[in-house]
């Protein structure tokens, strides 16, 4: 049979006329009603009036001391809290990945030794508290005085200690979202791509992390968020941080609460900021995203397959 009678076979249909044909009638879309959700509407319209008149009552409550609270927003020594707490968020997200990274290789290995140990670290650092592996990295002058020769006193201060802490706490816990990424790429991925030539390192690197980093950067951000709030740990031994420095302030002057809410706000501020570039990353690197790479390069070969069809199909 000739191709223009069975289209398929060759590539995408197109309607082909002839003479005395009628032109194809194209039907009117059915446009369905949505029904009012006055349930939804009702909701809505309580909670925002609840918001309004909380936000009213404090406003006025002559004790909540708004001033002090503004004056002290872009306080110096506020914003060097700020940037404390910035600095170690960042730096122990950091060192907590290339940890983890590691860790989640060693349980994933073949080499039993190695995945018990990588087991025993995720065991031991998820299941102290962050608060007491804090307050143990400050006091370590205890068990060893000295190391490598200068004051362990000196060497750990209030910063050094929260960040080993934190870095190490949140190992345990990153070490199981990559470990949980690595294993969502099938294995059978793995073994083509050392069939083909590849070792097991490179079929890692090429083959499986790049499919699992999509899995891996959502509860990272989370975490990531997370760490901004548990920097406020390191108060406990005066790391310097945020909370460290509204409490010196509210310590001489006895404004508290007006302090704590200052805390508050430049928290909600970080918090915001990190969800913010969360949200971009996952669009960037999850295809079903309308914005990530991935759809924009799908995209692009999608219109040149339009436009050129004589390359995926055969000639029309």
């Amino acid at each position: 049979m000739s191709d223009l009678t069975h289209p398929a076979i060759t590539g995408p249909a197109h309607y082909v006329r002839r003479p005395g044909d009628e032109p194809p009638v194209q039907e009117a879309p059915v446009l369905a009603k949505r029904r009012p959700r006055y349930g939804q509407i009702v909701t809505g319209l309580i909670a925002i009036a609840l918001v309004v008149l909380f936000i009213q009552s404090q406003a006025r409550n002559p004790n909540m001391e708004w001033g002090v609270t503004w004056g002290y927003m872009f306080n110096p020594v506020v914003l060097q809290g700020v940037g404390v707490t910035i600095q170690l968020a960042i730096f122990a997200m950091l060192i907590s990945i290339v940890l983890a990274f590691v860790v989640a290789l060693m349980i994933q290995s073949n080499n039993k030794v190695a995945s018990v140990i990588g087991r025993a670290y995720v065991w031991f650092f998820r299941g102290v508290p962050m608060l007491v592996q804090v307050l143990l990295w400050f006091n370590l002058a205890v068990l060893f005085p000295t190391i490598l020769g200068h004051d362990t006193n000196t060497l750990i201060s209030g910063f050094t200690a929260g960040l080993i802490a934190l870095s190490l706490a949140e190992s345990g816990y990153m070490a199981e979202i990559i470990r949980g990424g690595i294993i969502s790429v099938p294995a059978g991925q793995t073994d083509a791509g050392v069939s083909i030539g590849l070792t097991r390192n490179q079929a890692l690197a090429r083959i499986v992390l790049p499919q699992s980093i999509r899995v891996i950067i959502p509860p990272t951000g989370n975490q990531f968020i997370g760490m901004l709030k548990a920097t406020s740990l390191v108060s406990v031994i005066g790391g310097s941080d945020l909370l460290t420095r509204v409490q010196l302030i509210y310590g001489q002057n006895f404004k508290i609460l007006p302090l704590l809410i200052v805390g508050v706000l430049w928290y909600l501020i970080l918090v915001s900021v990190a969800s913010v570039g969360q949200h971009f990353l996952e669009r960037r690197f999850n295809a079903s995203q309308p914005g990530s790479r991935r759809a924009a390069k799908s995209k692009g070969q999608a219109t040149a397959n339009i436009t050129h069809p004589t390359t995926t199909g055969g000639a029309q």
